[in-house]
């Protein structure tokens, strides 16, 4: 079977929220010409992807969501991703072919799962390949989704052994047709590189946030004085309590070991100033700057 992306008529995104809905606007603004349905438990969410233009049709109907898709992106927190892709799996017929992808920030287990779960039922006619565009913000809401938002961001697509070819086509197809610029790496080493990219530094800030909101005087709170650098640096803190618990126990084997690394590298920083070694502290954020530097 050969599919290409400009094939797809009919797209379903499950949980219209940041991403779904500023995907669905992104298929409008380069005018894709087929129906995007949005497919959600609130009716409130979905009034307002509708009322933005992200999709063409809602419902809160799983099966009517579904039966007529081509292609179906799943838009939920990781832990549920597998279960949805069962549920998909018993509202369509067996002779619809039907591309599936989702937009989650781990994918070994989530992979696995499903994998498992096609090859044991030997359900040949979907397609799933698990895809992460690098795009999101601490604000989930369609709301605030946005036409532009996969312009030249890293769009990460992680077929297994057993993704199909095709599959692996039809979803890089669709995100560099928003404006994303697809990388193929596996699920392994998607979790190991989002884990230092992405993972790490939301548990800092969300540490460091948590430390700082104890520093204070009788009179006066560290929090009230906070200013650019404080924000700038524990922004993404404001991001799901739902979505990141799901992330950290998911990525747990990956995650730990760098925050073991971390803490050591904050002992031997404490060890340089209890010692007022003042060339080697320079020396430390020197090269930090040169690494944030190198970033653009």
């Amino acid at each position: 079977m050969t599919v290409k992306f400009q094939q797809i008529e009919n797209i379903t995104i499950l949980g219209v929220g940041l991403i779904g809905g500023s995907l669905g606007l992104a298929l409008k603004e380069n005018d894709f010409r087929g129906q995007i349905t949005g497919l959600g438990r609130r009716t409130e969410t979905l009034d307002i992807a509708l009322e933005r233009n992200a999709v063409d049709f809602t419902t809160t109907d799983f099966k009517l969501g579904v039966e007529k898709a081509d292609l179906l992106v799943i838009g939920t927190p990781v832990s549920l991703i597998p279960q949805m892709v069962k549920r998909i799996s018993e509202q369509i017929p067996d002779t619809k072919p039907l591309f599936i992808t989702d937009a989650g920030s781990v994918k070994t287990q989530v992979v696995k799962e499903i994998d498992d779960f096609l090859g044991v039922r030997a359900l040949s006619h979907i397609h799933f390949v698990g895809s992460h565009p690098m795009a999101g913000s601490e604000k989930a809401s369609v709301a605030v989704a946005r036409a532009n938002l996969f312009n030249s961001a890293k769009c990460i697509v992680t077929p297994s052994t057993n993704t199909s070819s095709t599959a692996i086509q039809v979803i890089t197809e669709m995100w560099e047709f928003v404006g994303g610029d697809t990388i193929i790496i596996s699920p392994t080493d998607h979790d190991y590189l989002i884990a230092g990219a992405s993972h790490l530094p939301h548990l800092i800030a969300s540490v460091l946030t948590q430390t700082t909101q104890s520093v204070q005087t009788q009179s006066l709170r560290a929090l009230e004085l906070a200013a650019t650098g404080f924000r700038d640096t524990t922004r993404i803190a404001a991001g799901s309590p739902e979505i990141w618990r799901d992330i950290f126990l998911q990525n747990a084997e990956v995650l730990i070991p760098m925050v073991g690394s971390t803490i050591k590298t904050l002992e031997q920083l404490k060890i340089l100033m209890k010692n007022k070694d003042a060339a080697k502290i320079e020396d430390f954020l020197a090269n930090a700057k040169k690494i944030r530097d190198s970033l653009g």
